[in-house]
Parts: structure tokens; sequence; C-alpha cells
């Protein structure tokens, strides 16, 4: 009977390789390629069939990655360096290149794609950026009223509109961190999975949450629901209460004061729940965006209105985290439709 490792010794290496994330490659002092698997010819954009013993600069067309062998050769020791590749889009790589010490004028290259981290880290760049204006906007008001404020020639009128307006920043303040810390905590459930799904009854939901909506609200909002009691979610209340609400303030900020919103709801293999208003036209290229931290379509507007810039992010991960989705349709003079569906 074979022993594991006389096992692992009859395993196909070249069907290791060929099954690799990684690009794998070796060349000599020469340059000339010794081996190469599928993936680095992949990564390479290398054509050819007929590659071995042919030189890098034959094969290899990245002036980038050419010149990490070259100075690979040159150090004769282990080196590791971020490469962008440029094909009909940027691709980043990490390329470690490491001398083969049974053969010492041989050198072993692995290139990883870390083109998802890159991306990853500018939107993380590009959400810190994005927090840090939203904060610095109240903030800078805040701290220029009290600043004004300190002043002893200020007549009582006016200390009373200026208190009126750090306080409505300090608000907004406040607001802005309650969405972030809610945000972040929805996120985690997406990776924890610390939530329960029971059933309800969908316009049990629906009711409630126009009730809450309504009671936080300065005034009554025409709201037509049409969602038969039959039809059942499995859902964390809480949480898709939450959705509901946040798309019920989204259609009063943004649509007609004078018309209704029309809620509908209706079931196929999925529960499909429609948020209609008859506001301004979205345009398609905007359709994915809308969800994004903080992205606004009319800035100067959003502000007007009062809104963090995360209220759709937050429906948009609620949603996610119960296995649904949510998209839009919008249509000129027809209104808007946030629809949401989740599974059956």
């Amino acid at each position: 009977m074979l022993k594991t490792k006389d096992k692992i010794n009859q395993i196909d290496k070249d069907t290791i390789l060929s099954n690799m994330s990684e690009g794998v490659l070796a060349i000599d002092n020469n340059k000339r390629l010794l081996m190469i698997n599928k993936t680095g010819e992949e990564y390479l954009d290398i054509k050819s069939n007929l590659i071995i013993g042919q030189t890098a600069d034959v094969v290899i067309s990245d002036k980038r990655f050419l010149k990490f062998i070259d100075d690979l050769l040159l150090s004769k020791k282990n080196l590791k360096e971020e490469i962008k590749i440029k094909k009909n889009m940027n691709r980043y790589f990490m390329a470690n290149g490491t001398i083969i010490e049974s053969e010492k004028s041989a050198f072993l290259i692995v290139i990883s794609d870390i083109t998802k981290l890159k991306q990853l880290e500018k939107i993380r760049q590009e959400f810190v950026a994005n927090v840090s204006h939203e904060l610095k906007t109240p903030i800078t008001s805040i701290v220029g009223f009290l600043e004004t404020l300190k002043q002893s020639n200020i007549p009582k009128a006016k200390q009373k509109e200026f208190l009126k307006k750090a306080l409505k920043n300090s608000n907004r303040l406040n607001s802005i961190i309650d969405d972030l810390l809610w945000l972040s905590k929805i996120e985690s459930m997406e990776d924890t999975e610390a939530f329960d799904l029971n059933n309800y009854k969908l316009l049990d939901i629906i009711n409630s949450s126009i009730d809450d909506f309504q009671n936080h609200s300065n005034k009554k909002h025409k709201i037509e629901v049409d969602c038969k009691s039959s039809i059942n979610i499995k859902a964390d209340e809480h949480l898709i209460r939450e959705a509901f609400i946040n798309l019920l303030e989204n259609a009063i900020k943004y649509g007609d004061s004078t018309k209704r919103i029309k809620v509908s709801a209706k079931t196929d293999d999925n529960v499909f729940i429609t948020f209609h208003n008859y506001g301004g036209y979205i345009p398609d290229k905007y359709n994915e965006m809308i969800f994004n931290r903080f992205y606004r379509i009319d800035k100067s507007r959003s502000r007007r209105q009062g809104g963090t810039g995360l209220g759709l992010a937050i429906v948009k991960h609620i949603i996610f985290v119960h296995g649904g989705e949510i998209y839009v349709e919008s249509k000129k003079n027809n209104g808007t439709s946030f629809i949401i569906s989740l599974p059956g």
C-alpha cells in the first residue's frame, strides 16, 4: 500500500500548476522560459503555443514585467513588486521572484492577481474621503456660528437664529454618524449572519412602517397600499421595516408632495414590493450609483432636504442580507419605482 508521500509524488505536477489561481513561470539566467502554467499565460497575455525555450523579451510584451525580470536577474536575490498590466482594463499583480536553490541559475516567479484588493482599497479611500467631507460640512458650520456668537454685540434675535442653525447642523452630524453605525452593523451581519428570519405578513410590516413614518413626519402624506393579506415574507422584521421607512422618506424627499406614494406587492417565484412616487426622472446611468454611499444626483437639493446620503445604501444592504435585490425603474412624466425582490 502506497504511503501518503508516495501518493503525493504520483500527482501530475502539470495538473497542479494548471489549476493554480496564481501564475507560475521559471526562467534561466539568459531569460529563457523554462516553464509557465496556463494562469501565467493568461495574466501575461501570451498567445503563442511555442514559448518554452524562447526568451522573455520575445513572448512577453509588458514592459513593466520585463523590467521586473531584468531586476531579478541583476540582483540575484528574492524580489517582490506590484505591477500594473494594461490590457482591455487595468489589472494589478504582485510578482514574487525567487532563486531556485537546486539550480542556482534559474528563477521562479509567482504572479498573484490583486486587482480586487486594489479596487477595494480605492473604494475604502473614496469612502474615507466622502465621510470626511460629509462630516466636515456641518462641523464647519457649527464652529462658524459658535465663533460668531462669541462676539458681544450680536442682537438677541440673531443669537437665537445662529443657535438654531448650529443645532440643525448638530442634528445633521448626529444623523450621519447614526447612519454610518447602522450601515456598519448591517454589513457585519452579512459576514456573521447574526440575524433571525421569521415568517411575517407583508401587509402588517408595510402598515407598521407607514405608521412609524407618519408619526415622525411633520405632516400626513398620501400613501396608497395594494398588498394582499395572504402574502408572507421571511424576514427580520426590524431590518425590513427600516428599509421600508427609508424608501418612504426617499419618496417624500424627491417625489411630488401633491401626489400619492403607492406601495404595492405581488408574488411570483419571488415576492416583489414596489415603492412608487411621482418625483423627478432618474436617468438609467444613475440606476446603480444611487445605491452607493453618499452618492447624490443633485447634491444641493439632497442637503436642503436633510438627507445623509446613506439611506439607499442602507436599504440595499438590508435587502442583500435577506437574499434579495433592489433596483430602480424611472420614466419621464410617470415617476420612479424602487422594486424589492425577496425570496418567496
